[in-house]
């Protein structure tokens, strides 16, 4: 093949295939270029691709701590001289208890607000988080560690009688001791009112601004932001809806952060379309598993960890929290427990707006 062949071939070929390759590049780039992203959930099943840290930061300051403090005083019976349930009514029953102390029971949890008017706040947290039952009581079993079967026939071990509470929101003082409003065992929530001075200089807390959402419209993988003070500690947590509706009374799983003073903290989900947060519902609790195990007298002294153990024993009943399971109550609920409520709150001097 001669020189002049060999250039002419060559321009031939890059007449014919340049024009084709420039086509099928710029095809291409039209096609890559002309993508969009498929279509999202209502909301988010992944982390929002804006800087969110403002949003959260902002719901905090209508995110509080709340602290119950009840004080009862407990009466220790011997196993020959314990009363039954039924006899315990008796005025003078207590009288053979061989020992009585004070003893503090508290706890914290999480609450939001989410009205405040004429210097009055109302609050919204779960409900068992401020429930404390008057008595609280334990029972000797039979030899094989059984209860009697009628309740009322049951052989008292130690009763404590609530003396007294205290309810206060942890971080904010001078203000008044919260009450418990309205409280719905049912649904696990309760609303709490508290008021503050005239002279009070009260910036913080605020009231929750986020629009609630639509908790239907949650699906498997959605994205979610827990906020409350697990242990103590305000904590933003994330999370992943594992089922949208786990029962008919619309509650909601989480698998993320879980741990004791969460309860009662609010729960956003990332709108699809624009990446704003929607209240979507609120920590209820952990789930827990209860497991019977067998202890010694709960009165022994230390002793030497390496000498047997050779006195009573007994079965006592022991929950193990799953900390990495939340479960939630929705804002379907809560929407509920406030219509029903907003009456008979008015009654009682507060203010509650829609949800």
């Amino acid at each position: 093949m001669d020189r002049g062949f060999r250039v002419e071939f060559l321009r031939s070929l890059s007449v014919r295939w340049v024009p084709l390759l420039i086509a099928l590049w710029a095809g291409g780039c039209t096609q890559y270029g002309s993508e969009r992203p498929p279509p999202q959930a209502y909301y988010r099943t992944g982390s929002p691709s804006r800087d969110i840290s403002n949003d959260l930061e902002r719901i905090l300051e209508s995110v509080v701590q709340i602290r119950v403090v009840a004080k009862y005083v407990t009466y220790v019976f011997s196993s020959e001289e314990a009363p039954t349930v039924g006899e315990l009514r008796r005025s003078r029953a207590l009288e053979g208890a061989e020992s009585a102390r004070t003893i503090d029971r508290s706890r914290t949890a999480t609450a939001v607000l989410v009205s405040r008017s004429n210097r009055r706040l109302v609050l919204l947290t779960a409900g068992h988080a401020v429930h404390v039952p008057d008595s609280v009581a334990e029972f000797f079993g039979d030899e094989e560690g059984e209860l009697a079967d009628a309740p009322a026939s049951r052989r008292v071990r130690s009763v404590g009688i609530l003396g007294s509470r205290e309810n206060f929101v942890v971080g904010l003082p001078g203000l008044e001791p919260f009450t418990v409003l309205i409280h719905d065992p049912e649904r696990d929530l309760a609303f709490l009112g508290m008021q503050y001075p005239r002279d009070a200089d009260l910036a913080d807390p605020k009231v929750l601004s986020v629009e609630p959402g639509d908790s239907r419209r949650l699906s498997w993988g959605s994205h979610v932001y827990m906020l409350g003070y697990p242990a103590g500690y305000r904590m933003v947590a994330q999370g992943i809806v594992s089922d949208p509706e786990v029962d008919l009374a619309a509650s909601f799983v989480v698998g993320g952060l879980g741990h004791e003073g969460m309860s009662g903290g609010p729960i956003f989900a990332v709108r699809g379309d624009d990446e704003s947060l929607e209240w979507v519902g609120v920590a209820r609790a952990t789930a827990v598993t209860t497991q019977e195990e067998l202890v010694p007298e709960k009165d022994l002294e230390v002793r030497d960890p390496w000498v047997p153990y050779k006195g009573p024993i007994y079965l006592r009943p022991v929950s193990r929290p799953h900390l990495g399971i939340t479960l939630s109550r929705s804002i379907r609920q809560i929407r509920a427990f406030a219509d029903e409520s907003r009456d008979r709150l008015r009654e009682l001097g507060y203010a509650l707006p829609d949800i």
